[in-house]
């Protein structure tokens, strides 16, 4: 039984061509542009001064639409009326030029900005002595006018301009924004396996300019990024060694009793750290967190980048239970095998409860 012959559904820029009417302007011109820029491979902003001309429209009637018709050429200048030439100039990579009327925008017909005898003029010259010359004239100025028209359009679209400059002007301003737009600052960023790329500083770039970050943000920001449970605890204890010059001692001027005067050789601040529970996390997820892992560094980054160096950090890991095993000689490799103090339990049976045992800790103040 031969099989059926389904009727192919026309593509956007098919439908384009056939029915310009159906379209916006700027919807028109935005398929053009970026249909011709991947053809040719080039930067959008060069494929509306290269492949399209916009020419004025003499019609004195009501628009239907705001685009009153559109021609589409081949590389060789040679119109495309029917639509089997279209389909098959846009199959072989072939469409060189399309011709746009704007109904709205020009200098002629109904809705241009000349008087109205100018457009009776210009028409009755075409059709008497088919003379366009006078037309071909003011397409000069209108075609550029309505490209710089539709460039103010998209200017500050910023969705728009990712779509098709996002490596020239969308992704480095939102770097620079997030305070990591010099290259050098990227490319520490870059190295080693826990690369943070520039599409992922882009996306955080609000939460990166915000100083101080909160705690909330904080924990939004690197759940989000690492797909995993986050919690981050906050003034977290810990006592912290005081420098002998720093040191309260007799004879010594500037100890104020109740002001500056301190006991010891160490003080108790629950200001300085910060403690971030990770989990519970599968065994090679567990592995990635771990000093050394593709996480860790990127973590180590993340936190330098939205913290700044003025905290340091207590990673505290959890393990599902699903994953908790006793560790054997020759045992299973998986998450790089048993790391004692890390991953390694001796266990006989499944575990009740999830296992935070590991820590570590970055950003350590001494």
């Amino acid at each position: 039984m031969p099989p059926m012959q389904r009727r192919r559904d026309p593509s956007v820029i098919e439908s384009l061509l056939a029915e310009p009417q159906r379209f916006k302007f700027f919807q028109a011109v935005r398929v053009l542009e970026l249909w011709f820029a991947r053809q040719e491979g080039t930067r959008a902003r060069n494929a509306v001064p290269a492949h399209l001309r916009f020419v004025n429209s003499s019609s004195l009637g009501f628009p239907a639409s705001e685009i009153a018709g559109l021609t589409a050429f081949d590389k060789n200048g040679q119109a495309l009326h029917d639509a089997d030439a279209r389909l098959a100039a846009l199959a072989a990579g072939t469409l060189g030029r399309v011709e746009i009327e704007p109904a709205f925008f020009g200098l002629l017909g109904g809705q241009g900005a000349l008087p109205l005898h100018y457009s009776e003029i210009l028409s009755h010259r075409e059709s008497a002595t088919r003379d366009r010359g006078a037309r071909a004239f003011f397409d000069i100025f209108s075609n550029r006018a309505a490209a710089l028209f539709y460039a103010a359009w998209k200017k500050y679209r910023m969705p728009l301009r990712h779509e098709t400059e996002q490596d020239h002007h969308y992704l480095p301003l939102l770097l620079a924004l997030g305070g990591v737009g010099h290259p050098a600052l990227r490319d520490r960023l870059h190295a080693g396996e826990g690369r943070v790329f520039d599409e992922s500083l882009a996306h955080y770039a609000a939460a990166a300019r915000q100083r101080p970050v909160s705690a909330a943000y904080l924990q939004r920001v690197l759940a989000d990024y690492f797909q995993v449970s986050l919690r981050v605890e906050q003034f977290v204890g810990r006592w912290y060694h005081v420098p002998p010059e720093n040191r309260t001692q007799l004879g010594r001027p500037g100890a104020v009793l109740g002001v500056s005067a301190m006991a010891g050789e160490r003080i108790w601040q629950r200001d300085l750290r910060i403690r971030l529970w990770i989990g519970p996390l599968s065994k090679s997820a567990f592995a990635d967190f771990l000093p050394g892992g593709a996480r860790a560094q990127a973590l180590e980054k993340l936190l330098t980048m939205f913290g700044g160096l003025s905290f340091e950090y207590e990673v505290r890991l959890v393990m599902a239970k699903e994953d908790v095993a006793g560790s054997a000689l020759g045992g299973d490799a998986e998450g790089g095998g048993a790391r004692l103090g890390w991953n390694s339990f001796l266990c006989t049976e499944p575990s009740a409860s999830d296992r935070d045992d590991a820590s570590y800790e970055l950003h350590t103040i001494h």
